[in-house]
């Protein structure tokens, strides 16, 4: 379509999950004033995905771009959208979220109440997300606005529950996800690097629902990040390093995060000699060790509880 391009970029990454889509597409339909496109990229799906978004395509009122990869998983996805985005911001709206009414429109006014001048230290602007009966997700933040990063959230204000927001693309297009670590690689590895340079504007506001499903990514956290052990072990790494260089980082915060990394150190397979020297040389104290150890035979006793 000509025209000038899209404030937006709405990006939903899809795996066999046409039988979901349309209440996304739905609350979509109901955004008013906002100038966006909705980009689908289908990670190798094998159900009626195309034939559904084709037809949407036929009647929508806005641009609806869709694209078929072979399935690589979400991390794949997210880089082939950030290439593919016209948008000035992405967000990424799962296969089982929906839009609240006029949340593009109020992520748009958060981002334009960043000075002009200043917008080139953030981003982007993260809100709310909410269960359908609009129970917050997690915790709220601690402030409303509250300009800050994504390791602060986690390590300073342990705010938890995943968040909805929009990210600048250019900043994207500068921290592709790595796709040499595995099927499975958690978006924080990526928001975490990007907080080292960039900070996020943060408010009180729900802007998208969601419905966690048995088939999802977070129903099969624990198996995934134990399937992807180099993975989960690289990112409490960098957690761990960054937890140790940040002013006000509790030492409460820098126990948990080392022991985590003691955690998937030890499903890497690595003997625990090893790992405990290991964890040594970057700083991680022996409660760290002793913990993290625990942790991961807490790990082996569900995974073996939830196959048998």
């Amino acid at each position: 379509m000509g025209g000038s391009p899209p404030f937006f970029t709405v990006f939903t990454p899809t795996y066999n999950r046409a039988h979901l889509l349309t209440t996304a597409y739905r609350s979509l339909c109901g955004q008013e004033g906002s100038s966006f496109e909705w980009l689908v990229v289908d990670d190798g799906s094998t159900d009626n995905t195309r034939q559904l978004v084709e037809q949407w395509q036929q009647h929508a009122s806005f641009p609806i771009r869709y694209y078929y990869q072979p399935n690589s998983g979400k991390h794949a996805a997210i880089n082939r959208a950030v290439q593919l985005a016209s948008g000035e911001l992405m967000i990424i709206l799962d296969s089982d979220d929906w839009l609240a009414q006029d949340a593009l429109t109020s992520i748009r006014g958060v981002w334009e109440s960043i000075p002009v001048e200043e917008r080139e230290r953030f981003v982007g602007v993260v809100g709310l997300y909410a269960f359908s009966d609009n129970r917050v997700v997690g915790q709220p933040f601690p402030h409303s606005p509250m300009d800050t990063d994504a390791l602060e959230l986690q390590i300073r204000y342990r705010v938890r529950g995943d968040k909805f927001g929009a990210n600048r693309v250019d900043v994207l297009r500068q921290f592709p996800f790595p796709e040499n670590l595995g099927r499975f690689v958690p978006e924080s590895l990526v928001w975490n690097r990007i907080a080292s340079r960039y900070k996020l504007r943060c408010v009180n506001q729900i802007w998208a629902h969601t419905q966690y499903h048995s088939d999802g990514l977070s129903s099969r956290m624990l198996q995934n990040r134990v399937q992807s052990s180099h993975t989960a072990r690289l990112y409490y790494q960098e957690l761990f390093e960054a937890a140790s260089n940040m002013n006000g980082a509790s030492t409460s915060a820098r126990v948990r995060v080392g022991a985590n990394y003691v955690r998937f150190s030890l499903h890497t397979g690595l003997p625990l000699r090893q790992v405990a020297r290991d964890a040594a040389a970057i700083g991680v104290c022996i409660a760290s060790v002793a913990l993290g150890a625990l942790l991961y035979h807490r790990d082996r006793f569900l995974l073996r509880d939830s196959k048998g």
